[in-house]
């Protein structure tokens, strides 16, 4: 990997790729996702990533130590600008609903691309990007041009919204100025494809009109090994070998329904004393003080774990051990996130909602609730019915075997060249 800016290589028949991305070491789901496809596109393009100014060398030196078999380069917005224009150059965003984002805003409007499109609600983004004062008072701009109407008493005088109605919460905020400007988009689920022609009603799509639009779902990855430090992270997090271990792998939000699975746990554990549940994730205690929510229910300290941001591997020995994974979101339902089909191939059984994208990852191991009055009690049976089945189930190595056969034609490698034909198209169209 070239440690520094370069120019594209002279007499390259490759065109060059510019990524946007957030990359490690950033606590961003979408840095790990797009790893799986860096080898690859570096092969196939002369590769620069663009990462955020002020991230560059923390992301330079991580992507160096990776040692990924692929040369491409990590440049921050300066470089990226100060190559402008380039008629060789195209453009690949990777966005979702996060933070880390943010910058590309600055880019994607005006210098046009493939969009991976990773999350239909795009709200959170919408917030930050106000915090960072990036587009002070634009935001009912945005919604009246997305063609929403917002009531006067929602907006403040500097156009930011002061009250979130739920309707508002979980509509398409962005993706019509999306839609509008990319020369390419790229979503993970039928549902996330049905949402996104709905918030960009009236935009045309599709390759007959200049801007082809794939459906290509979140990758799948073999199961992890077998780490040889898993009993010394298992016991840090108080796991004993006769546990009956419960997860909920991933960022601690307000949407993940924390407070069911507390309750539904507290139900089964008068039942079977064995139970054992781990929050696994970072805490956003502005949402959900899942933490302060324990100590009033559990004073005594014998209630469930919450690690505190995990690293991959720490998050993949746990999913490994796991007997059942809740993988829940609600109200912002459906983002396309790749946890479910990781908690998946960690073994376990996992439960899982109704809605949006996640009826569509389909496997033995995974059981379905409804959202209601009577997703407490659902989810307790669901952890009973798993309990009662623990001792007479096929063995884990079995069961993660079998899932690896299943999901071999959602590898990344099996996916790839259904990115590189989208990108390929959306090139070829820009002519």
């Amino acid at each position: 990997m070239a440690a520094t800016a370069r120019p594209p290589a002279a007499g390259s028949p490759r065109r060059r790729l510019y990524l946007f991305t957030a990359l490690p070491p950033q606590r961003n789901g979408l840095a790990d996702y797009i790893l799986e496809y860096i080898v690859p596109l570096a092969r196939d393009h002369d590769l620069s990533l663009v990462s955020e100014s002020g991230h560059t060398r923390a992301a330079r030196a991580a992507m160096a130590a990776l040692q990924l078999p692929a040369e491409f380069e990590v440049i921050d917005e300066a470089v990226f600008m100060a190559r402008q224009p380039e008629s060789h150059a195209q453009m690949f965003y990777n966005i979702g609903n996060n933070g880390d984002c943010a910058y590309m805003l600055d880019y994607m409007h005006r210098y046009p691309g493939v969009v991976i499109v990773h999350d239909i609600s795009l709200f959170y983004l919408h917030q930050e990007t106000l915090h960072r004062a990036r587009a002070n008072g634009m935001l009912s701009d945005w919604m009246a041009y997305d063609g929403h109407t917002v009531p006067t008493d929602f907006i403040q005088r500097d156009g930011s919204l002061h009250r979130t109605p739920g309707t508002l919460y979980q509509e398409c905020l962005m993706v019509r100025r999306i839609a509008e400007t990319a020369t390419g988009l790229m979503l993970h689920s039928r549902y996330a494809e049905f949402r996104f022609m709905g918030g960009a009603h009236g935009v045309p799509m599709g390759s007959l009109n200049g801007k082809p639009v794939a459906l290509i779902p979140h990758f799948v990855l073999p199961p992890a090994p077998v780490h040889d430090d898993a009993p010394a992270v298992l016991q840090r997090f108080g796991v004993e070998p006769g546990d009956f271990v419960m997860l909920v792998p991933g960022f601690l939000t307000g949407n993940k329904m924390l407070y069911e699975v507390l309750a539904a746990y507290q139900r089964a554990r008068t039942v079977h004393a064995d139970l054992k549940l781990i929050f696994a994730g970072e805490e956003r205690a502005s949402e959900y003080a899942v933490s302060e929510h324990i100590a009033m229910l559990w004073p005594a300290g014998d209630g469930p774990t919450v690690t505190g941001y995990l690293s991959a591997t720490d998050l993949d020995i746990l999913l490994g051990r796991a007997d059942l994974s809740f993988v829940l979101r609600y109200p912002t339902y459906g983002e396309t996130s790749g946890i479910l089909p990781r908690a998946v191939m960690g073994g376990g059984r996992v439960v899982t909602v109704t809605i949006g994208s996640y009826p569509e990852f389909e496997s033995p191991l995974v059981d379905h609730v409804s959202i209601g009055t009577k997703t407490v009690a659902q989810l307790e049976a669901c952890i009973l019915r798993a309990r009662a089945a623990h001792d007479t189930q096929e063995p884990r190595a079995q069961r993660r075997a079998a899932e690896a056969v299943r999901a071999a034609e959602r590898s990344p490698s099996a996916l790839y060249p259904r990115v590189a034909e989208l990108l390929r198209q959306a090139w070829e169209i820009r002519g």
